[in-house]
């Protein structure tokens, strides 16, 4: 089967340093060389140093995969959330240290979660008990999605919990995509989140509960939370300067996608082109609208079958795509092998990682 070559741009954004350093520290304390694991990314120690350094998401989704592939322990994700802490999140920590309660703090840094970096995208959404935050990954490695939605979940309810100064804060509920684990991983999820934890469901997702959100935080302090947002502003405005088209229309591709058949105007209007403009754009930049298209989808057709319990019919609703066949000759076409291939390779690997039993695994669609 040929395999079709798709477009080598770049289409993970950048991160800051504060989300790798989170990792690095996790690893180090699974006695993983942090030499070796940035050498495999291609990341030098200085690099790490420099003041507003950012790096390309292609080489923070490496260096994931490889310290997941190395720690040979399951959710990695869930153990490093612990290391994280306000004044290492960027300006987002101090906006949310000076902010006057939990959802203030969350809902004044949410716009601004781009300075931290492109992984994913946020959601604050109303809930009978709360808020419901829905956080969607925007990586594409299979080993790097789940970890990386853990830690991120994970890492919000640490946050909030430091501000709050109450360890013994816990969510509603937890809403995971990913298969449901051994028991023992489902045990431990419980004692990372303190709360009921459900999986293979169509989000992921934390609910807060009103009490938390309207709970005063103890370091207030508005005026200095107006320099804070100002600054931020500025810094949200620097890193769309140096984004080249092709991220930001892979970011508009990938909110878009489940609308249907996205064309070429429509993507160009949310970005305040017309169409052949933003096809000259990325033209110059390597590659055309159709290659930005099928990558963005072949990255988001791997993480929707490796990490959610959907069929192949709503896989391809996701994508865009008419119907169930059409996204199966063109994911053929992409990967050299079916979706299905995939999604039990997947599975086996899931498997092998969290001790996961036939008995243990969900009816699968």
């Amino acid at each position: 089967m040929h395999r079709q070559k798709l477009s080598s741009l770049p289409s993970l954004g950048t991160t800051s340093m504060p989300p790798v350093w989170q990792f690095l520290q996790a690893a180090r304390h699974r006695n993983i060389v942090l030499s070796e694991a940035l050498q495999n990314a291609d990341i030098t120690f200085p690099t790490l140093y420099e003041a507003d350094a950012r790096l390309d998401g292609e080489r923070f989704q490496q260096l994931l995969a490889y310290l997941v592939e190395q720690v040979e322990a399951p959710l990695f994700g869930l153990y490093s959330a612990r290391f994280v802490q306000p004044d290492r999140f960027y300006i987002i920590g101090q906006i949310g240290l000076n902010a006057v309660n939990l959802s203030q703090a969350l809902r004044e840094a949410l716009p601004l979660e781009r300075l931290v970096g492109d992984m994913g995208v946020t959601e604050l959404r109303e809930h009978p008990e709360g808020l419901k935050m829905v956080w969607r990954c925007q990586y594409s490695h299979p080993l790097v999605v789940p970890e990386l939605i853990d830690n991120v979940l994970a890492s919000w309810l640490n946050f909030a919990r430091l501000l709050l100064d109450d360890t013994e804060g816990s969510p509603v509920e937890v809403r995971l995509q990913r298969p449901q684990p051994s028991r023992a991983a489902c045990r431990q999820y419980r004692e990372v989140f303190g709360c009921a934890v459900h999986f293979a469901q169509n989000e992921d997702a934390l609910v807060i509960a009103r009490e938390h959100l309207t709970r005063p935080l103890p370091s207030a302090n508005q005026q200095r939370l107006a320099q804070l947002k100002a600054s931020a502003r500025l810094g949200l405005e620097h890193i769309g300067e140096e984004d080249q088209l092709s991220l930001q229309a892979a970011r508009v591709m990938r909110q878009m996608m489940p609308q249907g058949k996205l064309r070429r105007e429509q993507v160009a209007e949310q970005l305040g082109l017309g169409g052949r403009s933003l096809q000259r754009g990325l033209l110059r930049e390597g590659a055309s609208y159709q290659q930005l298209l099928d990558q963005v989808r072949r990255e988001m057709a791997d993480y929707w079958l490796t990490c959610s319990g959907l069929s192949m019919e709503e896989v391809a609703l996701q994508l865009g795509f008419s119907d169930g066949r059409v996204f199966f000759r063109a994911y053929r076409q992409w990967a050299g092998q079916t979706p299905g291939a995939t999604r039990s390779a997947s599975r086996r690997r899931f498997r092998g990682r969290d001790g996961l039993s036939s008995s243990d695994q969900p009816t699968g669609r």
